[in-house]
């Protein structure tokens, strides 16, 4: 009898733990990434920050902001990079076990660039639309701490935006690229995710 009591303390402990990391119905998680490996040499340039809404224990709706930005000065002459993106997406939770969650879904977004030499604009701004599948996976490192990764296959569709260069006396000139670009590709996010459970 008092093995059978203990067994069952031991059991119910861990399905008391278990839930303390397992997101459920109207929970609530904030997240936020920091991409520190990409190869602009800008360790965090860019910044996701993500909120999550459980309307069952798997299901969930999420919107994203992400933005980033570079500046600098040469020559008494500044230079700026900033984009900006937003996000509304869904989640089905399919498999969590212990401190592992695993997760799909897919979203639709847009996001702006904006390229800047002594204040003008310069070639590569943008204004994006897209939509795109991903999954991933959460680690609960402490009760509703967790870290995570995500992939994804995402097409977007991009509208160039004007610029100006710079004339042979000394002048700016706008230039109206007139252009667009679909993409399509598959993104692996080497981002450190940190979130918290509400």
């Amino acid at each position: 009898m008092k093995k059978l009591l203990i067994a069952a303390i031991a059991v119910l402990g861990f399905t008391t733990a278990n839930a303390q990391y397992v997101a459920e119905k109207g929970d609530i998680q904030t997240s936020i990434e920091f991409r520190p490996f990409k190869n602009d040499g800008n360790m965090f340039s860019t910044v996701g920050i993500n909120g999550t809404y459980f309307l069952t224990d798997k299901d969930a709706i999420r919107v994203g902001l992400d933005f980033g930005t570079d500046s600098g000065k040469e020559n008494d002459v500044k230079s700026s990079d900033f984009n900006f993106g937003f996000s509304v997406g869904y989640e089905n939770h399919f498999k969590t076990y212990e401190r592992v969650d695993l997760y799909a879904g897919g979203q639709a977004g847009f996001g702006t660039r904006t390229v800047k030499y002594d204040g003008h604009k310069q070639e590569g701004g943008y204004t994006q639309f897209g939509v795109g599948v991903f999954t991933g996976i959460n680690f609960y490192i402490y009760k509703k701490l967790f870290v995570g990764a995500e992939i994804g296959l995402n097409y977007n569709h991009y509208n160039y935006n004007k610029y100006d260069v710079q004339d042979y006396d000394g002048s700016w000139v706008k230039v109206d690229p007139k252009t667009s670009n679909n993409s399509i590709k598959i993104e692996a996010n080497p981002a450190l995710k940190l979130g918290w459970t509400f």
